[in-house]
């Protein structure tokens, strides 16, 4: 017999500007879809001003069925354990396939790796005053130096390597300049050249040292980690539910994935196509525990004179990434899928096809504007596997 489970999740998004991002997966073995990617919102939103839009779109209610499991005909003492929560701007689900372990034990185990995610947000949320880079943000008038909590730490650390390794295309000093695009608001617009041109110069990583004593900031400098921070928690989730003993399950941080898979079955990674709601550009099987995070044009953007101009911005200019519509990475784990995800974004294709060929623990593929049409780039590891779905 089969076991059949149904999850309907019920999601508001504004329909103008809004969209659902990333990816789905499905296991091909026993049919199962379940769609990575809810609602994603850029960067960093506070999720007073997330709730705030959700609210508006009341009355566009969109009802996305995420989760879509046909089990096979083994015995199994119970089907896919799931918890949901709104976290880091987004919708945060975690699913567990270990029918083989105690109810209780996978119970415990969700919740905790939810709330070390909660944990996170609250500390890394540059929108609230009261969280630890809130508080650090106010003191900008001025040099300082802090010390870490042991998880905020790590997310420094990896923050500060990421950009090292990019060159700067991974930049998590842009709050100065992000926030002035004000794309949490109602009505958000491009900011005046010269409002660029006066906050840029405080876009540098290299104004933040790490050190055994703390964190440096220099004068004028603002952190914003929101661009690895759902892959952080991700990986952070990944510890919990692994140290209560689980080993087959899925965490999905609004389109940045976490998939640890100790079945012999392949997972189809199905990526979403940039500019038709509901279909798919092509998919790829993966049978390995990983990262994987997308980065588009179409998680949240406003249109104004014609033009796009959505959240990816470049660190270098301060303004939207021209050319390059949307990039998947498959990393070893989901906090430098979050990071090269973006990083190559805005590398665009060349640089980002060498950057990628040049990490073989990376693959990837890119969605780009070629004229009047899109065309894509598959990474070696990706290119007899990929399934175009056009």
């Amino acid at each position: 017999m089969q076991y059949i489970l149904k999850l309907l999740h019920c999601y508001l998004l504004p329909l103008k500007r809004h969209e659902n991002s990333g990816s789905s997966i499905q296991y091909p073995v026993s049919s199962i879809q379940y769609p990575v990617s809810s609602i994603q919102y850029p960067v960093s939103i506070a999720p007073r001003a997330a709730l705030h839009a959700l609210r508006k779109a009341l009355p566009h209610l969109i009802f996305l069925c995420l989760i879509f499991i046909l089990t096979s005909c083994r015995q199994s003492s119970h089907a896919p354990i799931s918890r949901t929560d709104f976290l880091l701007g987004t919708y945060v689900n975690i699913t567990s396939y270990d029918s083989e372990l105690p109810e209780a034990q996978i119970d415990q185990a969700l919740d905790e790796a939810l709330g070390v995610i909660r944990e996170i947000e609250q500390q890394t949320n540059p929108y609230d005053r009261n969280s630890f880079i809130g508080r650090l943000n106010a003191g900008r008038g001025e040099a300082r130096s802090v010390p870490l909590p042991p998880r905020l730490r790590a997310l420094a650390e990896a923050a500060l390597q990421l950009s090292n390794d990019t060159g700067g295309s991974f930049d998590f000093t842009l709050w100065p300049v992000f926030r002035r695009w004000h794309f949490e608001s109602e009505h958000p617009k491009a900011p005046p050249a010269d409002t660029i041109r006066a906050y840029l110069p405080r876009v540098d990583f290299r104004r933040v040292q790490l050190d055994s004593a703390g964190l440096s900031v220099a004068a004028a400098t603002e952190l914003d980690f929101s661009g690895i921070v759902k892959g952080f928690a991700v990986e952070s989730a990944r510890d919990v539910l692994t140290e209560h003993g689980l080993e087959n399950f899925i965490i999905d941080a609004g389109g940045n994935l976490g998939l640890n898979w100790q079945r012999g079955q392949s997972v189809e990674i199905q990526v979403r196509h940039p500019r038709r709601d509901g279909a798919f550009w092509g998919s790829f099987p993966l049978q390995n525990s990983c990262g994987i995070a997308t980065s588009g044009d179409y998680h949240f953007y406003f249109m104004e004179d014609g033009r796009r101009y959505h959240h990816v911005l470049d660190p270098h200019t301060g303004y939207p990434v021209a050319q390059m519509v949307s990039t998947t990475i498959i990393a070893p784990n989901a906090t430098l899928a979050d990071g090269y995800s973006t990083a190559v974004f805005v590398m665009g294709v060349t640089a980002g096809q060498q950057f990628i060929e040049s990490h073989p623990e990376l693959e990837g593929l890119m969605i780009y504007q070629d004229g009047d049409s899109l065309a894509t780039y598959l990474s070696p590891g990706l290119r007899g596997i990929f399934k175009p779905a056009w």
